[in-house]
């Protein structure tokens, strides 16, 4: 196996693992989007997103990163609300 193919290994178990973990962020967002409906909430709470994009902020190492983290956390806020609304 050439150092491409070992690569391109890592990645499809990083995908593996992101796969379970994002099936597992939806699950509990559609658990949120049942309790705000079932509490007449808004699915969108600003202030909330707000302190989700100030944790990803602190959380990112590698700040040469930081603004593609932001958008990936983003998405998956706009990914959850839809699948809220579901």
């Amino acid at each position: 196996m050439n150092e491409l193919e070992l690569l391109r290994n890592k990645i499809d178990e990083i995908d593996t693992k992101l796969c379970e973990l994002f099936e597992n962020r939806m699950e509990i967002a559609k658990a949120i989007g049942q309790y705000k409906k079932e509490h007449n909430l808004d699915v969108l709470d600003v202030s909330r997103e707000e302190i989700v994009l100030n944790k990803a902020k602190e959380r990112i190492k590698n700040k040469d990163l930081e603004e593609y983290y932001l958008k990936l956390v983003v998405y998956l806020m706009d990914l959850s609300k839809k699948y809220q609304n579901d």
